[in-house]
């Protein structure tokens, strides 16, 4: 069965200016629900909702269905065990009672069932939904829990141009319908219980994978259905549409109701709401709780007895599950003693997970982590006017300072020396050394330390690789063979950064100024080889892409992403880079390079750090920065399997190994195609990549030592002034005039 990763609402920051200015509220804001008073005034105040793990009750060789909760409100969990049989777990005054469902193996024995779900009426009947050996969605039913039957609803056999209807939900209303989610057809469907017939059909949103839920049932037995972006339409049992839950058209996980009230949960927190009524109150703040972390996934929410809430959480690279309870604590504070400060250009998915993990460690901090959004959208003048914050004393604890003037800020002593961190850590574990001791290193000291990082690889034809070994040598080879393509088919913003960060000591004096006549021919190179790369095709959209799998993680924006690398299938005369930033991020290049008979390479010994973490030195709470880095840097945090990085702890890196031979590995592939005008269409079906590849990378990557990495005001002078040269609207000679004054003016301020 193939996977789909599920996409997760970017969190988009506002200006770099407003995010200085603005203060972030303090955790659990709101009081609680239900009537709950504060206990005091002021900063003392207390009593908000708290996190608390679970005990979890399924047993070896059982896999979690779903979470739903008993008719006296109690969660309930339901399993499939390898011997096609289900149990139930229900929770009883503080512990977890096991039942079978000893019915469904008489069913299942005629025909193997793959369960997906389980639903309960309040009258005690158990249906479970799940699909046959040839995919056919299947319902089974007992209306008494001893004996059971398979329910001949034609609908569920009836094939369209999609093939059977993809089932993903299952409720019952109070009046017993059963109403299911067809997500190939976006409609929920609603069939009678007693005649097996189709008594309606209403719209759905798109769904995109099957583990996305559409449909919640209250306790009244009404229906929530999604039927547009934001937008629950709630139908009683006599189907008629009585009202509507406005929700954010983006980020929801699950819902639940208790009474007249709703309750969501979200990379946000949990946020409660009435139909009709615009307004919400936020109860748990997500960054204080497992919701905040993208490696969870929510299963399944359920609203308890005592305003209480009990989540469901699915890991799913990691193929296992975790259930928390959400309860109002009337002794909790409600603001924090302390609050720690992290800032950086761009968001980054590590810090961001690792936040909940260290506030839940040190229960007395709120960690305040703010961005401005893109890396490539900061102007200078936002770099100037975070440097002035900086440079009077202010800011943020914690820098993240990919994309910022670091060399600067060493030099006007605004980051902490961080060699005595770096030796206490590798005193407790190994760490790719190079890359903590040369990402921000100046005279012996440490400055800055990347949490993860990812390395370029370059493949292809010998003669382009060489060519590109140095400015000189690249532009001898475009004069020899004026018509020759060096990446094969390249899109020109890939050719612009790819060849500024492979030529950087070339370009640049020791001082920093930039080699204007050195800089004019790389300007002039690059139009040259934009038109034998055909990089207006990408302009012009004329590519089309089809992608199931890892389509989102196969072509990340960055300097050694090119969009058409995969056309060395077409153009063996050319070469191909990739970042690798994860085991996942190996298939598709990797796939390329077995079907050519390639081996991929370094691009000169260049790593990209990803999280380069500094102190503030001006910074108040230094002791509690040292300790979240250090919490960075853990075995926690560095084996959390994201896939925005490789990990710095060897242990961890070495564990990649392994990650081939999970069952999210096996299940997961990709396919990819490709037509470029006049160009022979590539189609590429990826696995994950063989163990050997990764032991080999593990190996590549533990000889790097130079960092790729940009200031990112200066990226900007440089790309503004490379896209007009490339579009034709000034010459090489001007371009590279006007990035020198430019650069000149930045470095001045």
């Amino acid at each position: 069965m193939n996977r789909k990763k599920r996409k997760y609402k970017k969190r988009m920051g506002a200006s770099l200016l407003a995010i200085l200015l603005c203060t972030a509220a303090a955790a659990g804001m709101l009081g609680g629900c239900g009537g709950k008073e504060l206990k005091e005034g002021g900063s003392g105040a207390k009593g908000r909702y708290v996190e608390q793990d679970m005990e979890f009750p399924k047993q070896e060789g059982e896999e979690v269905l779903n979470l739903s909760n008993s008719k006296e409100g109690n969660p309930v969990i339901y399993t499939a065990s390898t011997e096609n049989r289900i149990f139930r777990y229900e929770y009883r005054e503080d512990k977890w009672e096991r039942t079978s469902f000893d019915w469904v193996q008489t069913i299942s024995e005629e025909k193997e069932i793959y369960f997906q779900e389980v639903q309960e009426t309040a009258e005690g009947i158990q249906y479970v939904r799940g699909v046959d050996e040839d995919m056919a969605p299947v319902l089974i039913r007992s209306r008494d829990g001893q004996k059971g039957e398979k329910l001949a609803i034609s609908w569920l056999t009836k094939e369209s141009e999609f093939g059977y209807p993809g089932v993903t939900n299952l409720q019952i209303d109070g009046k017993g319908n059963l109403w299911m989610n067809d997500l190939y057809q976006s409609k929920f469907v609603v069939i009678s219980a007693d005649s097996l017939e189709v008594l309606k059909e209403i719209s759905s949103i798109q769904g995109f994978f099957s583990e996305q839920k559409m449909l919640y049932r209250t306790e009244d037995g009404n229906m929530a259905a999604n039927t547009d972006e934001g937008i629950y339409t709630i139908f009683d049992s006599d189907l008629n549409e009585i009202e509507q839950l406005s929700l954010p058209a983006q980020g929801i996980y699950g819902i639940c109701s208790k009474g007249d009230e709703w309750y969501e949960v979200s990379e946000e927190g949990i946020t409660r709401r009435i139909p009709g009524n615009e307004t919400s109150e936020r109860l748990f703040e997500g960054s204080m709780g497992a919701m905040g972390s993208s490696v969870n996934i929510v299963a399944g929410i359920t609203a308890g007895k005592e305003k209480d809430f009990y989540v469901l959480y699915r890991q799913e690279k990691a193929g296992s599950v975790s259930l928390k309870r959400y309860v109002y604590d009337a002794d909790a504070p409600v603001q924090t003693e302390h609050t720690l400060k992290v800032f950086g250009l761009a968001q980054n998915q590590t810090i961001q997970d690792a936040i909940s993990g260290f506030q839940k460690a040190h229960p007395d901090t709120r960690v305040e982590y703010q961005f401005a959004g893109e890396e490539a959208g900061v102007s200078a003048d936002d770099i100037r006017t975070l440097n002035t914050e900086l440079l009077s004393g202010n800011g943020a604890d914690v820098l993240l300072l990919d994309g910022l003037p670091a060399g600067a800020y060493i030099e006007k002593r605004v980051l902490a020396d961080l060699t005595d961190l770096k030796k206490e850590l590798t005193k407790e574990a190994s760490y790719l050394d190079a890359m903590l001791e040369n990402t921000l290193q100046e005279d012996g000291k440490i400055y800055g330390m990347p949490v993860k990082f990812a390395v370029p690889i370059m493949y292809g034809n010998e003669e382009s690789m060489d060519a590109l070994s140095s400015l000189e040598n690249l532009g001898a080879y475009v004069s020899e063979h004026p018509d020759a393509s060096i990446f094969g088919l390249a899109d020109k913003e890939y050719i612009r950064d790819f060849l500024f960060q492979l030529y950087q000591e070339e370009l640049f004096t020791g001082d920093g100024k930039i080699r204007r006549e050195t800089l004019t021919e790389l300007f002039e190179l690059q139009k040259t080889i934009a038109v034998n790369a055909k990089a207006g095709i990408f302009d012009e959209a004329a590519r089309t892409e089809v992608a199931m799998g890892t389509a989102a993680g196969i072509f990340r924006q960055g300097m050694f992403i090119n969009q058409g690398s995969a056309s060395i299938l077409n153009h063996p005369e050319g070469a191909a880079t990739n970042r690798i930033d994860s085991v996942q991020g190996m298939m598709i290049p990797y796939a390329v390079m077995r079907e050519k008979n390639l081996t991929p390479e370094t691009v000169r010994d260049f790593y990209c750090p990803v999280g380069v973490v500094g102190i503030n030195e001006n910074s108040d709470q230094k002791k509690l920065a040292g300790e979240f880095i250090r919490y960075l840097f853990s075995e926690e945090v560095q084996g959390t399997p994201l896939d925005d990085g490789l990990p710095v702890m060897v242990s961890e890196l070495e564990k990649k190994k392994a990650e081939v031979d999970s069952d999210y590995a096996r299940e997961f592939n990709a396919t990819s195609s490709w037509q470029f005008e006049e160009e022979e269409t590539i189609l590429i079906n990826a696995g994950y990549p063989l163990a050997e590849e990764v032991e080999e990378l593990i190996s590549m990557c533990k000889g790097l030592k130079n960092p790729a990495m940009q200031d990112a005001a200066l990226w900007n002078i440089y790309q503004t002034q490379a896209d007009a040269c490339m579009e034709g609207r000034i010459d090489a000679e001007t371009a590279a005039k006007n990035v020198a004054q430019k650069l000149d003016t930045y470095l001045s301020e």
